[in-house]
């Protein structure tokens, strides 16, 4: 059962989470905060557990096993990240083959993590439970160490067809969706499940959530926007707090979360103390291990940024991508960048237009 474009979930006033709850809730919640943070050098290797969890964003067309090798790979292998999730594996009609699994999430390969170690969630999408549960079971059998499943991708191909942000208005679907997959891996591998606070508004919210909890999910991640924002603003954290206090389960707090004080000012509107960071590691790829306080709080050096970008472009092509795709990929990572540091802006206008290698890294020479 698909949900029709012109149809609108209604969500149920009694479910609404009422704001003397909420009160008390943040007033509890400022003080485990402060536990919190005192032990952000702890990685917690999942919301809940002792020290802070701080995850890599799932993002199309960026977060692949290159990419996530490279972030997780710094300063040692001491990135500070807790765990990543894969790019979203599409599931239509029919499983997807383990080829295809071993393709797209290459770590499996490895016993499902980075090479330093740190786990790698598979991200399945779709909207039938059947082959989302098959799918599911696949991934675990090649040794996924978690599943996710994304009811957040809110790209207009995927919603026309029955995928990603456009089951938030079926709650009910979400919770079928997440109690098959739950059937089928095995009890020990967590469901997990990424929304975002709704479609066009966040009223539905607390039943979105109540849905993928008692589908059996193990945590939540919620990123702080509805669908019809996309990735505009303003970002909506204290809508987050009506989740946490709707369910038992961890609620991971996702969106606009740009420097360490970001993680303090979600807390304390979101009630939320797990966090999950995508597009401002484009700018700080060192953001994880400076909220852990394992580097300097400040603005990355340029010349610093340069030479993981350097990297970058050289993990690609030895993974074999094609040389197009790799300049595209770099320039692409410099746009994300310039989008949140003002400093990088001149250097993707310098090498926007750039059609091979060479030119971008002579210019890379020039950022200090």
């Amino acid at each position: 059962m698909t949900i029709g474009a012109c149809e609108r979930f209604v969500a149920d006033p009694g479910q609404r989470v009422g704001e003397a709850v909420l009160a008390d809730m943040r007033r509890d919640s400022a003080a485990r905060w402060s536990a919190t943070w005192a032990e952000r050098g702890r990685v917690a290797a999942r919301p809940g557990e002792p020290g802070l969890y701080l995850a890599l964003a799932p993002m199309d067309g960026i977060t692949d096993a290159v990419y996530r090798r490279l972030l997780t790979d710094q300063f040692g292998g001491r990135s500070g990240i807790s765990l990543c999730v894969s790019e979203f594996v599409r599931v239509t009609r029919d499983p997807v083959p383990a080829a295809v699994l071993l393709r797209d999430v290459p770590e499996l390969a490895r016993g499902g993590h980075t090479r330093a170690g740190v786990p790698v969630y598979v991200q399945l999408l779709g909207g039938d439970p059947e082959p989302l549960a098959e799918t599911a079971r696949r991934a675990a059998e090649l040794g996924a160490p978690g599943i996710d499943l994304n009811f957040g991708c809110p790209a207009k191909t995927v919603n026309n067809h029955d995928g990603g942000a456009s089951l938030l208005r079926a709650p009910q679907r979400i919770r079928a969706i997440v109690a098959a997959v739950r059937d089928r891996v095995p009890g020990h591998i967590p469901v997990t499940a990424k929304v975002r606070v709704g479609w066009d508004s966040s009223d539905g919210l607390e039943e979105i959530a109540v849905a993928a909890a008692s589908g059996g999910a193990a945590w939540l991640t919620v990123h702080a926007r509805t669908r019809t924002q996309l990735y505009q603003p303003p970002v909506r954290w204290p809508d987050l707090a009506r989740a946490r206090a709707a369910v038992g389960i961890p609620v991971v707090a996702n969106g606009d979360l740009r420097v360490p004080e970001d993680l303090s000012h979600c807390a304390a509107q979101s009630c939320c103390h797990a966090f999950m960071i995508g597009r401002a590691a484009m700018a700080r790829p060192d953001l994880f291990a400076v909220i852990r306080g394992e580097r300097h709080d400040g603005p990355l050096p340029l010349a610093d940024l340069a030479a993981i970008v350097r990297d970058y472009h050289a993990a690609m092509r030895d993974d074999g991508l094609e040389p197009g795709r790799a300049v595209a990929r770099v320039k692409q990572w410099l746009r994300l960048a310039a989008q949140l540091d003002p400093r990088v802006e001149p250097h993707f206008a310098a090498t926007k237009t750039a059609a091979a290698w060479p030119p971008i890294a002579e210019h890379l020479d020039t950022m200090a």
